[in-house]
Formats: C-alpha cells, sequence, structure tokens
C-alpha cells in the first residue's frame, strides 16, 4: 500500500499554525508588558503635573541631570511635563492598537487551527472508515 498519508500534512499544517499563535501570544505578552510601564509612567507623570499646578510661580522647582539637582522655571517644568505626557499617551495609543492588532490576529489564528482539526478529524474518520469497508 504505497498510498501518501494526508493525515501527516494536515498535521504538520496545524503545527506551524500553533506555533504562529504561540509567536502571536509572545508578541501580545511582550507589547502589554510594555503597555503597564507605559501606563506606569503615564500616572507617574500626570501626578506631577497635578503637583506642578498647585505651586504658585515663588516657588522653586529643581531638576534631576545626573547626579545633580539643577533650578528650573515653574513654567519650564509645566512645559517639560507636559511634552512628555503628550509623548507618552501617543505611546501608549500606539501599544493598544498594537494589542488590538495582535488579538485580531491570534483570535482569526485560533479559529483557522480548530477548522483545520475537525477537518483532520473527519479525514482520520473517514480513512477508518475505508479501512474498515477494505477489511470486511
Amino acid at each position: 500500500m504505497a498510498a501518501t498519508n494526508p493525515g501527516g500534512a494536515m498535521a504538520a499544517e496545524i503545527d506551524a499554525e500553533v506555533q504562529n499563535f504561540k509567536d502571536i501570544q509572545a508578541q501580545l505578552q511582550s507589547v502589554r508588558n510594555d503597555l503597564q510601564t507605559v501606563l506606569g509612567q503615564l500616572t507617574e507623570n500626570e501626578m506631577v503635573q497635578q503637583e506642578l499646578e498647585v505651586l504658585d510661580g515663588s516657588t522653586n522647582v529643581y531638576k534631576m541631570v545626573g547626579p545633580v539637582l539643577i533650578k528650573n522655571s515653574l513654567e519650564d517644568a509645566k512645559e517639560t511635563v507636559s511634552k512628555r505626557l503628550e509623548f507618552i499617551t501617543s505611546e501608549k495609543d500606539r501599544l493598544e492598537g498594537r494589542a488590538k492588532e495582535l488579538e485580531t490576529k491570534g483570535g482569526e489564528i485560533a479559529t483557522k487551527v480548530q477548522q483545520m482539526q475537525a477537518a483532520l478529524q473527519q479525514a482520520t474518520a473517514a480513512a477508518v472508515q475505508e479501512v474498515a469497508k477494505q477489511a470486511a
């Protein structure tokens, strides 16, 4: 009996898609970790901005440059924090978009794998019935 095994080819395709799914999940986890970091930075900078809003113009503000504290104007500090918040917010939006894209892609691959597994099971059942008929 020199017939090829279509089940083996189908199983190999399923394995390749499962590996693809695992890769997507690893990327998604990395994006989620990055998003967690960015959200922490966003919260921290929002708190700094709130604290700067409470201060009046006569308050001394310092910024750390390396190991040294340097006097900074209140307006300059507010502007720096505002720009930092803009950057962090855009990075957060980018990461959220990437996470949603990966989730969608992962869902599509999972559905495809399920369909491929169902087709493999049907092909296996048909092959078993064919062998049973030939043996009878």
